[in-house]
Parts: structure tokens; C-alpha cells; sequence
């Protein structure tokens, strides 16, 4: 993998690791975006859940970048850029931000925040390819 994909992809870890520090830490930071006063326990937990999936993104991420095939880690890739784009923007425009009461300004933040880290993701993998190696003669 090229040194500058792997850059790319270290920032992406720590983007990651900022959420998981702030939404374990801090998630009433996140929290006041939405409606519903006072966090409570029981949301200060669901913050807590999601920053467990971004300690998994960090993990499979860093696995992703050990792996010795370009194709094997496009395939990673392409997956977290997808969940960044399907799931979590499509989601939050479609339905949840006007469902629990997002600002528009805060929703579309968020939103474009996850489209950019997911059209990143796939610039990393259209640009990450195997060298070529000549035919044995």
C-alpha cells in the first residue's frame, strides 16, 4: 500500500479514536445536537455503544492496512466507506434527524461529515493497487 493511502487511512483511525474519546468521555457534547433535555443514563450508554463500533472501525482498519493484497483491503474498505454513506448519512437524512429532532444545520453537518469520509474511503480504494511485477521469463 502506498505511504500516502496509509496516511490517509491514520487519519481516519484517529478521526475514530477522537469519536470513541468524545463519545465515551463526553457524549453530552454529541448529545445536545439532539432532543431531549438532560442526557440520561440510558442514552449516555447508547453513546457508549456507538463508540464500541468505532473501536471496531479502528480495528478493521488497521487490519485492512496489513493485509498484503490491494484487493483484499479494498474490500474492507469500500464496506466502511459504505456504511459511512448508506447507513449512517442516508439514515440521518432520510429519517432520524427529522424523527428525533435534529437542527437542520446539525443534521446536514453530520451527514456531509459521514459523505466525505466515505467518498475519502473510496479514493483510498480505487487508489490502492497491487504494483505490477513483470512476467517470470
Amino acid at each position: 500500500m502506498k505511504s500516502s493511502l496509509r496516511v490517509v487511512l491514520w487519519f481516519y483511525v484517529a478521526f475514530n479514536l477522537l469519536q470513541v474519546v468524545v463519545l465515551t468521555f463526553d457524549p453530552e457534547l454529541i448529545d445536545r445536537a439532539y432532543r431531549g433535555g438532560e442526557i440520561t443514563p440510558t442514552r449516555r450508554f447508547q453513546w457508549y455503544s456507538v463508540a464500541g463500533y468505532h473501536v471496531l472501525i479502528i480495528a478493521v482498519t488497521i487490519i485492512a492496512m496489513t493485509l498484503s493484497r490491494a484487493a483484499d483491503r479494498r474490500k474492507l474498505v469500500i464496506v466502511n466507506a459504505l456504511m459511512y454513506l448508506l447507513w449512517d448519512a442516508t439514515s440521518q437524512l432520510a429519517y432520524w434527524g427529522h424523527e428525533i429532532g435534529i437542527a437542520t444545520s446539525d443534521l446536514l453537518t453530520n451527514a456531509g461529515v459521514s459523505v466525505v469520509t466515505a467518498l475519502v474511503l473510496f479514493a483510498v480504494a480505487y487508489f490502492d493497487r497491487d504494483p505490477k511485477t513483470s512476467a517470470p521469463r
